[in-house]
């Protein structure tokens, strides 16, 4: 596979530019995304020898794949195994106690999507998901599993899905007759009760395989433990820098920078102490978004936001 064909990097040169900080001289820096290594890539290209950058990803696909690609980089990069949810736990093995930035590109690979099991509704594959394959819950499991409850909720939660129960049901049904193993399984159950056009179905479909595959891989539990960790472990002038592609994504992470940006007001009548502590400042006051021309090579990319924020004591 060449190296532009595991993942095409959305806003990549405004993710490393607001990522690295020029008025800190020695960086280490979290590609928690690591994927194809693209972002990897240019972030080692724009920091020093006295920087560091640790590569992480759930998927040992993704870490073979960009380990060749940044071999002739390997003297400053730290290659590693593990989800970026459980960012201070990984981070403390390794003896790495504080952090420059970090960036999160939290789209789906192209190599995901076309030769891992189960992220695509375009071809006929096991229903896994499963980012990490040593994960123990298969997207499988889930549909067969869960009762009708679970399963509206994770539609409706995670898919956004308007009468999710009408869907839950389905599925509950359909799986009483016949196990659903596949994505054309799923897509079977699913026809079976809706009449869909084609204008509408891809989308339709995107937001089912989206539902199960943030409840396989727990996304957004692991983006809200990944923030918290940051936050806690960024150095003064640290950035951290997430490109996200659906609103319950963004909404974390806007909710998240926004909380941590809050300064308290103080009345000057009152004698109180005025104590610094560590907070974010917004570098980005309204998500960036693609500019026309990225998405017309992209299509994949229209959905993208960019939000950053810079630790900061006050």
């Amino acid at each position: 596979m060449k190296n532009n064909d595991y993942h095409i990097p959305v806003l990549l040169n405004t993710a490393i530019e607001y990522l690295i900080n020029p008025e800190i001289e020695a960086h280490i820096i979290i590609d928690g995304t690591t994927g194809g290594g693209s972002y990897s890539e240019k972030i080692i290209k724009s920091i020093n020898e006295k920087s560091k950058l640790i590569c992480l990803d759930a998927d040992v696909n993704a870490l073979e794949f960009s380990r060749k690609k940044l071999n002739e980089y390997a003297k400053k990069i730290i290659f590693c195994k593990g989800n970026f949810g459980k960012l201070k736990n990984i981070l403390k093995e390794l003896k790495i106690e504080s952090i420059t930035g970090i960036v999160l590109d939290l789209g789906l690979s192209e190599y995901q999507l076309t030769d891992e099991d189960g992220f695509s509704f375009m071809k006929d594959t096991k229903l896994d998901m499963r980012a990490d394959k040593e994960g123990e819950v298969k997207a499988s499991d889930i549909i067969n599993s869960y009762s009708k409850t679970e399963l509206e909720e994770v539609f409706g939660n995670f898919g956004e899905i308007g009468n999710a129960e009408r869907l839950a049901d389905v599925i509950v049904r359909f799986r009483k007759v016949k196990r659903i193993e596949t994505t054309f399984n799923l897509l079977e159950a699913i026809n079976s009760e809706y009449q869909i056009g084609d204008k509408n179905k891809f989308d339709f479909y995107a937001k089912i395989f989206q539902a199960i595959r943030i409840a396989v891989n727990d996304e957004l539990e692991n983006l809200t433990s990944v923030l918290k960790d940051s936050f806690e472990m960024i150095v003064e002038g640290g950035r951290i820098v997430v490109v996200s592609y659906h609103s319950l994504e963004d909404r974390i992470v806007k909710k998240f920078f926004r909380e941590k940006a809050f300064v308290p007001s103080v009345s000057k009548y009152k004698n109180e102490i005025i104590t610094k502590n560590k907070r974010l400042k917004l570098l980005t006051k309204k998500a960036i978004v693609p500019e026309r021309k990225e998405i017309l090579f992209n299509s994949k990319s229209r959905s993208a936001k960019l939000r950053c924020a810079e630790a900061t004591w006050k």
